[in-house]
């Protein structure tokens, strides 16, 4: 067994186990080799019971671990125990499957918060088919893409997307199929089902003829993925999510901020799914059918934050001749995408009632915007745009506040 504490070290030998201790208060990080089994076990134990004082973070790296037995699990239980005693927290990192699939047999997954191992990926003489404001997507093989975030986004974001994706999919939303989390480097992604397809966006710039039958089966698919029904146990609640967007922005006052989450507390709850980036570049054109990608966003909530979304590329992008550069449908034919969608959509409102719904789809694409800014998305010159933006487009009122 080695021992490391502070910048001092013991070696010990154990047979079954290898055990190395780093502390810098509060925080202490124990590395597990081999197998914590019945003989090993009281290894770990002793550290437990001896070396905690003061210790409010502990760490587990079990990335060595081969084997743990259920005296090895009372451990792990034990040592829940002893740091929800202390209001500390315990953090399992780079489980293995192995150690993963003994975690969720025995319901200890429920209880121990831990991070999985993930698959190494280089991306090195790989292909890059697209780029976002969030990160790239290469071709690894015939079958299979990586989508790649950027470093400056949470590493959490590709866990959250795979959960989100496979929910989606159980949920009946028509998607590609969603494979492992991987790393690259420091950057995390999403092995998704190579879909050899083009994306609507695409389909309408080299259909211009058909736009009209085209956008037609757009509405058509934007309205069933929001006749979707689901519930915030398995996706996140939109409202909730935009509230706290408004409170984490810095550039607004108080009574702005109240304005908006009064606001966005009278959202009708339509317990029906959204996807939140739903322009024509995130839809795959696949023979007649349409299939989504990018589902990182996904959440249950009205939608016109979708159509807010969709109004922000189609017209607004367009509008600053970027549309194309990001979705590939020219900027023109976007703006009269728009236009034709906002009516199909609505079942051709009369200009007054159209004059209306586009001011309510405003608010939300504002809400949006402020997650993109918090995001830091497309750099500081974009972010100065969308504090622009947002107080453009909100009502008068709300900029007046003080």
């Amino acid at each position: 067994m080695v021992w490391k504490l502070g910048l001092t070290s013991r070696p010990k030998e154990e047979d079954d186990m290898k055990l190395e201790t780093i502390v810098h208060a509060p925080r202490m990080t124990i590395t597990l080799a081999g197998q914590l089994d019945v003989n090993a076990a009281p290894a770990l134990e002793a550290v437990l019971d001896q070396q905690l004082h003061n210790i409010t973070e502990l760490v587990l790296d079990v990335d060595g671990l081969d084997h743990v037995s259920s005296v090895g699990l009372r451990v792990f239980l034990h040592a829940q125990q002893k740091m929800k005693a202390a209001h500390g927290s315990l953090l399992m990192k780079n489980v293995g499957q192995p150690i993963a699939d003994i975690l969720e047999v025995t319901g200890l997954d429920r209880i121990l918060h831990f991070e999985r191992k993930h698959r190494q990926l280089s991306v090195a003489g790989l292909q890059m088919i697209a780029k976002g404001a969030n990160g790239e997507c290469y071709k690894v093989d015939e079958e299979t893409v990586v989508k790649l975030y950027f470093d400056f986004v949470d590493k959490e974001c590709a866990e959250r997307e795979k959960e989100i994706a496979t929910e989606a999919f159980v949920a009946g939303v028509p998607t590609a199929l969603s494979f492992d989390v991987v790393q690259c480097g420091t950057r995390m992604g999403v092995m998704y089902e190579m879909l050899k397809a083009d994306t609507l966006a695409l389909y309408m710039e080299k259909n211009v003829e058909r736009l009209d039958e085209v956008v037609a089966m757009y509405v058509r698919f934007c309205k069933q993925i929001h006749a979707i029904p689901s519930d915030t146990s398995s996706f996140p609640d939109a409202v909730t999510l935009a509230c706290g967007y408004v409170d984490a922005c810095d550039f607004f006052n108080d009574r702005q901020r109240t304005f908006l989450k009064e606001r966005l507390m009278r959202t009708e709850r339509h317990g029906t799914l959204i996807h939140w980036d739903l322009h024509p570049g995130n839809i795959m054109m696949q023979g007649d059918s349409l299939c989504l990608i990018d589902m990182g966003d996904m959440a249950v909530g009205t939608p016109y934050f979708d159509l807010g979304q969709i109004k922000h590329v189609l017209h607004y992008c367009a509008g600053l001749g970027l549309c194309h550069k990001f979705t590939g449908l020219g900027d023109t034919n976007a703006m009269r995408v728009w236009q034709m969608f906002v009516a199909g959509y609505f079942d051709n409102p009369n200009p007054d009632a159209l004059k209306v719904i586009e001011a309510d789809i405003d608010f939300y694409r504002s809400i949006k915007n402020v997650y993109l800014y918090l995001c830091g998305s497309g750099g500081e010159t974009m972010r100065a745009r969308r504090k622009d933006f947002i107080f453009q487009t909100l009502p008068k009122e709300f900029a007046e506040l003080r």
